[in-house]
């Protein structure tokens, strides 16, 4: 059935090292928006946690509220797929995922859907900035989550051939 303009999924991926756990092929991986590292909660939150959990029955909790309506949500969407990207922004954005897909260690470069999730994803940092459009900095700030979800290999490695990646485009200059 159809779904909703504010229907997304978050999905949890454990190492691949793991007994039963398997790779994603890079066209399934190539429907994820960004790949990010949560990490594990410091020591407090997770006696919080425990103490939270002392009598529970279940893995549900009940005083979860929302910060946000469905209606805010499509209309925070709404706004971010509306900011602004000079054709000089775009240049470099469409460069940058050029780049990509001529590096050595990269077996598939970016797509175009990769290409406008990184735009979208851009378009949100610099609304979240309070900006109503896309730098290069915004651009820069998000090409690591955006690209290491279509990228193989270890963190550090992702890490290095994104710096990379940056470091071989000419940065647009505005004045």
């Amino acid at each position: 059935h159809p779904l909703s303009q504010t229907f997304f999924v978050i999905a949890t991926q454990n190492p691949v090292e793991s007994h039963g756990a398997y790779p994603l092929p890079e066209a399934q991986l190539d429907r994820f928006a960004m790949k990010l590292r949560i990490g594990y909660p410091d020591r407090r939150s997770e006696l919080e946690m425990l103490a939270a959990n002392v009598g529970a029955t279940d893995w549900v909790r009940s005083d979860v509220e929302a910060v946000i309506s469905p209606e805010q949500l499509s209309q925070l969407q709404d706004h971010v797929a509306n900011v602004a990207l000079t054709p000089a922004v775009q240049e470099y954005l469409v460069d940058l995922g050029r780049a990509t897909r001529n590096h050595k260690e990269i077996t598939l470069g970016l797509s175009p859907r990769g290409l406008i999730v990184w735009q979208r994803v851009s378009q949100a940092r610099a609304h979240l900035r309070g900006r109503d459009f896309v730098t290069p900095d915004d651009i820069q700030d998000v090409a690591g989550p955006v690209l290491e979800v279509r990228l193989a290999g270890d963190f550090d490695a992702a890490t290095r051939v994104v710096d990379e990646i940056l470091a071989s485009v000419a940065v647009p200059v505005f004045r």
